[in-house]
Order: C-alpha cells, then structure tokens, then sequence
C-alpha cells in the first residue's frame, strides 16, 4: 500500500496502473538517488546438487565446511528442476492443508524501516487467498516513484526500494505486509506427501545433532519448519540464526527474493557499526538488534567496508547458511519459503562463541537451550542415532572439554564454602527449563548453587550467588562425577567403534 506521507490515513487507489509502464507522477522527472552501479555485489557461490542430496543432506553440509565454504557463511544450491512442484498445484494444495486458517501479518513500512520501530500486527490477518489477493492488488497497484533505471524488474526493485529505505522522506510512504515464522507444525508445511526434500525430517538424519529431538514439542521453532508468505517487498531485517545455527531455505513457488549476506569474518564489525549507528535508539531499546526491526542498506554497509555478498532466490533454490552470518533481503511479490535450522556438529563451536556473544551484551537475549542437554541426548541415544566417525570424535571432543569444565567449577565451589551440602537431582530427566540462573538467567542443566538463606540460586560458574554474610549453600547436581566420566565413556567408545570417515 503506497500512501503520501502527508495523507497517511487516506489510501491512493488506481484501476490502471503498473510499476512496469507507468512511475509515479510525483516523481516523473526525479531520478533515484541509487542506480545499478550501487548494487553491485559479489555474487553468493551457487553450486548444482542431484536429488542425492536429500538422502544424505549432512554430507553436503559437510563437503561445503571441507572444501572453505564456510568464510562465505551463505551457498545457494540448485535443485533438480524437476522437484519443483507447479506454481498453481503447489498453492491449492498448501489452501487444502491450511483449512481456511488465518495467518497474522507484520505490517512493515518502508519507510521506517531504518528507524528501528518495532514492527505493527495485523492480528485479524489473511486466509490464504486474501493474502495472495492483497499481494497480487499490490503489486499491480503499485507505481514506480522514480524513472526507470533498468529493463529488469528484479534489478529496478532493488534500486527503488532500498531509495525508499535510505530517504524516507522523498518518498510516498510504501507498506507491506508479511505473514513470516509460521511455525509447520501449527499451520502447515508446503512440501507435499512423500516429496523428496521435506524439511520436516530432514533433521532426523545422519551426522544431525538434532536427530536426539523425539518431539516436536522439544525444541518448538527451532528444529521445526517455518512457513513464509511474502509480498512485494515484505522483508526480513539484519539478523544471525539464533545460536549461530545453520539454516536451510527453500522456496516453494512464487516470486524472487533478493538475499544479501555479511561473511562471519566480518560478522563483528557489522555488529561494531549497527550499535554505533543505533546508539541513542539502544538506550530506549537495548535488545533493538534482536528484534531484527533495523533494514540497512548493503550500499551504507559497503560504503563502511563491511563485506556483502548477494544473490537471487527462486523457486527450487535452497539457501544455506552457515555460522555467524547476518543476512537480510526482500521478495519480488507473492511467493512461498519454507525454513528450518540445523545442527551439524561444526556448529559445536558456534554455540560458544554465540553465548559468550550473548553474555557480552548483558544477556538481552537468552540461550534458546543449553549444549549440556542436547549432548548429554546424544550419549543416552547412542546406540540410536547416526555420526561419521569424524562427527562422533567431535561431539567427544566438546563433552570433554564441558564435563572437565563442569568438574573444576564443582571443585571450586567445595573449596570456597565450608559444609557444602550435595544434593542430587531427584529426577534426572526433567526439563532443562526447569532452573534458571538469579543472575544470568541462563539455563543450568549440571548443576546449580543455592543458597538456604536468601532462597537464590545460580550458575555455579558465578561461584557466588548472593550477599548473605554466611551464605548455606546447597550444591545440587544432576549427574555426580562418576556418572559424568562413564557418559564421557559412552562417547569415546562411539569415536573409537565407528569405521570409516
């Protein structure tokens, strides 16, 4: 919807209009600020799979980290055209499945979108065919604001809509809607019964930390499928994966989107320049770049020699992402995405780098779960699921370095305090969500500090969790030492057994 910023309330309407023939009369003369030349990026490696991939999709994720693509942080791959599923086909089938269920929007205005305001909801939402018929009015409604630069449309959406993003106030106000993170299992997926690629499973396979996840419920929107509608120019801002997990992307049917990435090596410096650019904004709102609500433009990043990498996605094209990668982009109108996060154990180190991120910026946001849990699954599914030997040596690797870090801190907190009390977990098999740090808010799944007197309790890495003068401190422990080094066992003995790579 394009409204004058000065009629904000009163929407313009045109019966024959088309961003293709006819640009605002308003700016009929007026050239955008940007031109092609400003949208010049290096391309993100595209490489062709087979429909192998999907029997062993692990292997390729492990074939992109051997081989370096790894410093990218983003690949696209190319898909068999052959599994993708007709445009028409594909949306009856995805209305049949969402039984005239209503998806809520955020409402996002272009104009605003580097003002950091947190984005508005339309709760009433869309059927799916009120949304592809809001999509489509917008897309045939809407005029160019500017004179056209380039024959190719795609091409001509980036230079007016990042224009729009960079000098609001020359432009119409433009507002979209987008009906993004609709969790799969809630709303539905868009891969059809049996279709070759499901994301849904595709965490149940070899060499896939998450294949310890029995139920759905385990880890809600992170293990599990996302849907994504979008419309011409729907976007979605600045962010990393939650933990630095990698992502899998595919889109469905529809049109284009527009991906721009930052390589992990210059993760840190765009995160530099965001808190430096959003400084007083911050102050208002700490957690800004976590609400992924701030659009930059790629042209405002290079210019600070943050390094961009570009692409265009279309349907049979799966995105991945790859550790500590910002990404953002927009779509070309109407279409379809489906994403999930994984978890090949490269991402081990992911996870300590992700929460000492989180720590370092006063934990505005929380671990989603804690590595010990995850781990200590795979060692009580051992003998259930699937690792290469390299991966096996890995996950051993990590749970040493975690169980020999648990135990010191244990012996620390025995030296500190005289008459520590030792208490064990009366069930060893509840939720990790079940105790929560007093002071980083973290979840402690070993082990925790509790002190009788002030009730608090608290990481026993802080070693102090209270200011009592005599504080009666209560160590209590899921698992005791000797349970710990026979689980570390478990896992060497897997390294050792496995054959092969």
């Amino acid at each position: 919807m394009i409204r004058s910023l000065k009629q904000k309330k009163q929407s313009k309407k045109s019966k024959n209009s088309d961003d293709i023939t006819e640009p605002h009369t308003k700016l009929l003369l007026e050239r955008f600020p940007y031109s092609i030349k400003d949208l010049q990026f290096r391309e993100v490696p595209t490489l062709h799979v087979s429909q192998d991939f999907f029997l062993n999709p692990f292997k390729t994720i492990d074939d992109l980290y051997n081989k370096g693509y790894e410093k990218f942080g983003i690949v696209k791959l190319l898909l068999p055209s052959e599994l993708i599923v007709p445009e028409k086909k594909f949306f009856s089938d995805l209305e049949s499945k969402l039984k005239g269920k209503r998806v809520e929007t955020r409402v996002q205005t272009l104009n605003s979108l580097q003002a950091g305001e947190i984005f508005g909801s339309n709760t009433v939402g869309f059927t799916l065919q009120e949304y592809m018929s809001y999509a489509n009015k917008f897309e045939c409604s809407h005029k160019l604001q500017g004179v056209r630069e380039v024959s190719n449309q795609i091409r001509q959406n980036e230079i007016e809509f990042w224009s729009i993003v960079d000098f609001p106030e020359r432009y119409n106000e433009v507002e979209v809607e987008y009906a993004a993170d609709l969790l799969a299992t809630k709303y539905a997926t868009g891969f059809q019964d049996g279709q070759l690629g499901n994301l849904s499973t595709i965490n149940k396979n070899c060499n896939s930390i998450f294949q310890v996840l029995q139920e759905k419920s385990e880890m809600s929107g992170i293990s599990v499928p996302w849907l994504y509608l979008g419309m011409k120019y729907a976007n979605f801002c600045w962010h990393k994966e939650d933990l630095n997990l990698n992502s899998l992307n595919y889109m469905h049917a529809g049109a284009p989107k527009t991906w721009y990435a930052i390589p992990p090596s210059h993760s840190e410096k765009f995160l530099q320049y965001f808190n430096k650019k959003y400084e007083k904004e911050r102050i208002h709102n700490p957690r800004l770049l976590y609400d992924i609500v701030c659009q930059i433009s790629p042209i405002e990043l290079a210019e600070q020699e943050i390094s961009i990498i570009r692409t265009e996605q279309h349907p049979g094209e799966l995105i991945i992402t790859l550790g500590a990668t910002y990404h953002a982009g927009f779509s070309h109108g109407f279409n379809c995405s489906e994403a999930v996060n994984v978890a090949p154990t490269q991402w081990l180190d992911e996870y300590d780098r992700a929460s000492a991120e989180y720590r370092m910026d006063g934990n505005l946001k929380k671990v989603s779960f804690p590595l010990e849990w995850l781990l200590t699954k795979v060692v009580l599914m051992a003998d259930q699921v699937k690792f290469t030997k390299q991966s096996w040596i890995k996950l051993f690797d990590k749970f040493k370095m975690m169980i020999h870090s648990e135990i010191a801190s244990r012996n620390s907190i025995l030296v500190l305090y005289e008459q520590v009390k030792i208490v064990e977990f009366a069930n060893k098999l509840e939720k990790y969500d079940r105790n929560v740090c007093k002071i980083c808010s973290n979840y402690m799944f070993f082990s925790y500090i509790f002190c009788g007197k002030c009730l608090k309790k608290g990481c026993i890495a802080h070693q102090s969790v209270c200011a009592c003068s005599n504080p009666k401190i209560s160590l209590y422990i899921r698992y005791n030492s000797e349970e710990l080094q026979t689980m570390l066992t478990t896992l060497e003995s897997k390294a050792n057994q496995t054959t092969g790579q």
